[in-house]
């Protein structure tokens, strides 16, 4: 009889199952923690965009016209973008990212992403 070494095939299938089957448990719990990264840093984002646009109106007695205008109050805001993937707004589902970037809701007083302030990003 020869001494062979390695994995018999029934090894092999029962290594590969095992492996799906953590596999399919891990995936889904990544994508949820990925997708309560970007929502914690929209809510993020737009806090700081809203005390800035705040800080503004005390000193202007205005609203910003644009984000722009908030050079002077928020460090980098050229480069201040929403994240991609996927965010939690309002629902226990995650949702996907259309916008790229952040804007002004309709009277200028508060920062929004696609429409949506920063209290209404998160689960519910």
């Amino acid at each position: 009889m020869i001494n062979q070494k390695g994995f018999a095939t029934l090894e092999v299938i029962l290594m590969v199952t095992v492996i799906g089957i953590l596999a399919a448990v891990a995936v889904p719990r990544f994508t949820d923690v990925t997708a309560k990264a970007n929502t914690a840093k929209i809510q993020a984002d737009l806090s700081t965009l809203d005390s800035a646009i705040a800080i503004y109106y005390m000193e202007k007695g205005v609203y910003p016209s644009q984000l722009s205008d908030l050079k002077d109050y928020v460090q980098d805001i050229g480069n201040l973008k929403p994240p991609t993937g996927n965010a939690f707004v309002g629902s226990s589902e995650a949702t996907k990212i259309t916008k790229t970037a952040y804007d002004l809701n309709e009277d200028k007083s508060r920062a929004v992403l696609d429409g949506k302030t920063s209290g209404e990003y998160g689960k519910k």
